[in-house]
């Protein structure tokens, strides 16, 4: 079982839209609001907040492209888990956020 900060989620997901989504990995283009969030993320769950679900394998940020890529198993996390957690409102997102603490 995963230990996910939603409420750091809840403030970053904000900040996010998504630029490209195949099964397994996902792109995010970032606002510069999210590197203030980043850094907190840094010192406090040092850097392992998306990370760190069961099924993701590698969450990467791209500075100079203010891109975050999240290669993640498709068979343990559903695709649309994302596009709900990203695009939808906050009752959906923090459905989808239990969902992944409980994969």
């Amino acid at each position: 079982m995963s230990s996910i900060d939603q409420d750091l989620v809840m403030k970053l997901r904000r900040h996010l839209r998504i630029i490209s989504h195949n099964r397994g990995r996902i792109k995010l283009r970032y606002r510069i609001g999210a590197v203030s969030l980043f850094k907190q993320i840094e010192s406090t769950t040092g850097g392992r907040l998306l990370d760190a679900i069961d099924g993701v394998h590698k969450a990467n940020v791209n500075p100079l492209m203010f891109t975050l890529t999240i290669q993640y198993d498709a068979d343990r996390i559903e695709p649309s888990w994302w596009e709900d957690l990203i695009q939808e409102n906050d009752e959906t997102a923090r459905q989808v956020l239990d969902r992944l603490s409980a994969a």
